[in-house]
């Protein structure tokens, strides 16, 4: 490993509390880099104790936009594939733990960064918060095979705006029962770090669906590689308009 190497993905182990901290440039976006990061950190996070873990996005502008990888890996089957395993790997880490995990959404969760954010138990969010799947549009689809699962967990009318590609503020979250609470952006990490302090494991674990391969698992699975195409220009035309809002 490089020495001058730097991790997007970061945990911090506090007293009663671990964070894993999503850290990559303004729009905190993931790549395949990230996704193992996140896989280790969550990994680490749940090996020593049952302390909740909060997610949050580094600065104020994104919890995280979104998957993004260069021209010459998007072009390649192989890179994709494993982008794909590692993103369904990190989602049912999140979904089926027994501990605690909370995403704070400060600024914008699309793409990757939403369905890392409603794959958590909780979803809280500041007043300026934005949620959305604007990657729809440009044919790229979910890289955790969440989105079709969206109903087994919450409302037909959050998957329906989901599934639009529109982006949606905090307020619409909250009608759509996707976050439950709007915290000031003012201190706003501050403010979740309280809020995850007092996260009850054992309720957690009561509240938890049995676990279970859901239907249409199978069915993303066969048609991923098929359906995945994106070229350079795909992900050119996504960056521009991340970099845009």
């Amino acid at each position: 490993m490089p020495l001058d190497f730097s991790p997007s993905i970061v945990l911090r182990k506090d007293e009663g509390l671990n964070r894993i901290i999503i850290s990559n440039g303004v729009n905190n976006g993931i790549s395949n880099q990230g996704l193992r990061e996140m896989l280790m950190s969550l990994t680490d996070a749940m090996s020593d104790n049952e302390n909740p873990i909060l997610i949050t996005g580094s600065g104020d502008k994104a919890f995280s936009m979104g998957y993004t990888a260069n021209c010459t890996k998007i072009s390649d089957k192989i890179h994709l594939e494993e982008a794909y395993h590692l993103g369904t790997s990190v989602a049912r880490i999140l979904l089926r733990s027994q501990v605690p995990i909370m995403a704070a959404v400060n600024g914008y969760a699309l793409g990757l960064g939403l369905e890392i954010a409603l794959c958590c138990d909780f979803v809280i969010a500041s007043a300026k918060a934005k949620f959305g799947m604007p990657e729809i549009k440009y044919g790229i689809p979910s890289l955790t095979g969440f989105v079709p699962e969206l109903t087994e967990k919450y409302s037909g009318a959050l998957y329906a705006r989901v599934k639009s590609g529109e982006i949606f503020d905090a307020e619409e979250a909250k009608k759509l029962g996707m976050i439950t609470s709007i915290l000031p952006a003012l201190n706003f990490n501050k403010a979740a770090i309280e809020y995850a302090r007092k996260l009850k494991p054992d309720l957690v674990k009561m509240l938890k669906p049995e676990e279970k391969v859901s239907q249409y698992r199978t069915a993303i699975d066969s048609m991923f590689f098929r359906l995945y195409n994106p070229t350079c220009s795909t992900m050119m035309e996504l960056e521009r308009f991340r970099n845009s809002i």
